[in-house]
C-alpha cells in the first residue's frame, strides 16, 4: 500500500495526479487554494500546485509536465503566449486571442484554451448582464483587455472602445482580434460585428457618457493612492462598472463610480472564480462546484479583514 501523505487538506499517495499553475512570480496567486479545495469534495485524487517559471524555462517545463503524465495546468503572466504556441491544438477564442490560460494534456497532445474570456462572460451573466447588443468600453490594451475585447466580440457586442494611453498598442491589439475572428470557421464568428474604435483618454468622456457596460483591464486601482486618468463623473449612472481587479475589493474606479451614482459596481473576484471554474470543467469534464470554490476564496479574505460572513 502506497504512503499516503496530507497536503494541506488533500492526501497525496502515487496515484495523485498533478495540475500544475505556471507563471512568474505566483505566490500571490490564489488559484491553489480554490482549486484544491474543488478536488478535494468532489474526491478526485489530485493536486494543484503552483510552479515559478522564469520565461526561459518555459518550454522545458512544458514539456515535463507531458513526460510526468500531468492532467493539465493552467498558465499565468507571462506564460500565455508561450503556451498558445506550444498547444497543437487551441480552442477558437484563445486563436482569437492568441493566448492560453488553461491546458489539457491526454494521449501525450496538447490543447489549449482561454477561460479569462469565459470567466468576463460568466461574471457578467452572474448580475444579469450581457455583451450581446451592448455598447462596451474596455480600458486598457493589455493581455485580460485582450480576452474581454474577444468575448465581447464573439458575443455579438453592438459597439466595443478600446480605451489607452497608447493608442497605436490598442489599435494593434483591435487589429489582431478582429483579423483573427476572420480566420474562424463561419459558425464561430460575430454575426454581426460590432463597431469598434480605439481611443485616448482624452475623448473618452462620449464613449463613457453612452457606454451599457464599463470594465477595467489596467492595473490602476491596485494601489489605494492611484488616481483615474478620467472623471467618474463622466461614467452614466446606468452603465454597470466592472474592475479586473480584485484585491483591493474596492478599487478607484468603484468607489468613484459609486459616488457618482452607479447603482452596479463589481469587482474581479467572479471574473477569477469562474475562469477557474471553466478550467475545471475542461480538466474533468465535469460541473465544478461553483459555490464551495466561491467561499474558498472569499473565505481568507473575509478572515484578513476580520469580517465574517
Amino acid at each position: 500500500m502506497a504512503q499516503q501523505l496530507p497536503y494541506g487538506r488533500v492526501t497525496v499517495d502515487s496515484e495523485t495526479q498533478l495540475i500544475a499553475l505556471l507563471g512568474y512570480p505566483v505566490k500571490h496567486s490564489a488559484s491553489p487554494p480554490f482549486q484544491n479545495a474543488a478536488l478535494e469534495a468532489l474526491g478526485i485524487n489530485a493536486i494543484y500546485l503552483a510552479f515559478a517559471v522564469p520565461p526561459d524555462s518555459f518550454v522545458q517545463a512544458f514539456a515535463g509536465l507531458i513526460a510526468l503524465g500531468a492532467i493539465g495546468a493552467n498558465v499565468t503572466v507571462p506564460h500565455k503566449e508561450a503556451a498558445f504556441a506550444a498547444c497543437e491544438e487551441c480552442s477558437p477564442e484563445a486563436r482569437v486571442i492568441e493566448a492560453v490560460n488553461t491546458i489539457r494534456f491526454r494521449e501525450g497532445r496538447s490543447f489549449g484554451y482561454n477561460t479569462d474570456a469565459w470567466g468576463i462572460a460568466a461574471a457578467l451573466k452572474e448580475e444579469g448582464i450581457a455583451f450581446r447588443k451592448a455598447s462596451v468600453v474596455v480600458l486598457g490594451a493589455g493581455g485580460a483587455a485582450r480576452a474581454i475585447v474577444a468575448q465581447a466580440i464573439l458575443d455579438g457586442a453592438a459597439a466595443v472602445t478600446i480605451v489607452n494611453r497608447t493608442v497605436e498598442r490598442a489599435e494593434r491589439l483591435l487589429t489582431q482580434v478582429l483579423e483573427n475572428c476572420r480566420k474562424l470557421e463561419p459558425h464561430n464568428q460575430p454575426h454581426p460585428y460590432p463597431r469598434c474604435q480605439v481611443i485616448g483618454y482624452d475623448d473618452v468622456r462620449a464613449a463613457l457618457a453612452g457606454a451599457d457596460i464599463l470594465i477595467n483591464a489596467t492595473s490602476v486601482g491596485l494601489k489605494e493612492d492611484d488616481h483615474l486618468p478620467f472623471d467618474a463623473g463622466w461614467i452614466h449612472q446606468q452603465t454597470f462598472v466592472y474592475d479586473t481587479i480584485y484585491n483591493p475589493p474596492q478599487t478607484r474606479l468603484l468607489i468613484e463610480a459609486k459616488k457618482s451614482g452607479c447603482a452596479k459596481t463589481v469587482n474581479g473576484l467572479t471574473m477569477l472564480l469562474y475562469q477557474g471554474a471553466k478550467a475545471f470543467e475542461i480538466w474533468f469534464n465535469r460541473p465544478a462546484p461553483v459555490e464551495l470554490m466561491r467561499n474558498s476564496l472569499i473565505q481568507p479574505r473575509l478572515m484578513r479583514t476580520g469580517k465574517r460572513r
